[in-house]
């Protein structure tokens, strides 16, 4: 189970867990975007830092309607007690979780500045 808060935008904030590319444990904030089809987004310093293997470049829809190239590296997250690959997004901005690392989830919240934010697997 993962546990958040609801900041005072109203964002449902959680911390997830990422490996290094020396296996070292690093926390990060991220915002749940439920129109983020993706795993998730990190920021260029974060991807340097950890190390993280470039994928290459995709093709990805933005909320404004346009088609941007974007840079993908491999990562590995904590989600559930259990290590998963994932595909990171280089996004300069917030951290942000997508949908597909919710994928087999239920998430629920209680939308108000400091409400609790629970994701719980289901299978």
């Amino acid at each position: 189970m993962i546990r958040g808060r609801v900041n005072q935008r109203l964002e449902p904030v959680v911390s997830v867990s990422i490996l290094d590319d020396y296996d070292t444990e690093h926390s990060f904030e991220f915002i749940l975007d439920t129109g983020f089809s993706g795993h998730l987004t990190l920021p260029s310093d974060v991807i340097n830092r950890l190390g993280l293997r470039y994928s290459g470049q995709r093709a990805v829809a933005t909320a404004d309607g346009f088609a941007h190239n974007v840079d993908v590296f491999t990562a590995r997250v904590l989600l559930h007690e259990s290590w998963r690959p994932v595909f990171v997004i280089r996004l300069d901005s917030f951290p942000l979780l997508g949908m597909r690392s919710l994928l087999g989830c239920r998430l629920s919240m209680n939308v108000h500045a400091g409400g609790r934010v629970v994701v719980e697997e289901m299978f």
